[in-house]
């Protein structure tokens, strides 16, 4: 959806109220580029692009790679993750590596995997660069 100002141009200005959602039931397969917010209740199979917060549901799940500013784990991730923030919330899942500014794993919730701090240094590498 296009958004136009005063002078005709495109903005890709995007309200903060703006959310899509995968709902339960759905199953969505390859790259999923997003700006507003996503909320997933369903199943994501692939990798997600989003410069906004991905929440995955208690009933969600992704498998994959997500960069993304914020994301929030109620559900179940398999994977990599590429955030600014990352948090695992009480009953959430996440198997798999992540590379982040700040990583919050609250009680009952499961982490397995590997953490990296986000640095300038680690961001402009990937985890198949990085193995030996």
């Amino acid at each position: 959806m296009g958004i136009f100002n005063k002078a005709d141009q495109y903005s890709t200005t995007v309200p903060a109220s703006e959310t899509t959602i995968v709902a339960s039931g759905a199953k969505v397969e390859g790259i999923f580029n997003c700006q507003t917010r996503l909320h997933v209740d369903g199943e994501i199979i692939g990798k997600i692009l989003s410069d906004s917060i991905v929440i995955i549901g208690k009933q969600g799940k992704i498998s994959g790679e997500i960069n993304a500013s914020h994301l929030i784990i109620n559900g179940l991730f398999e994977g990599n993750a590429n955030c600014d923030n990352v948090e695992v919330l009480e009953g959430g899942k996440f198997l798999g590596k992540v590379i982040s500014k700040e990583l919050v794993i609250e009680a009952k919730a499961i982490f397995e995997g590997e953490s990296k701090i986000k640095t300038e240094s680690v961001e402009a590498h990937s985890y198949e660069e990085q193995r030996d």
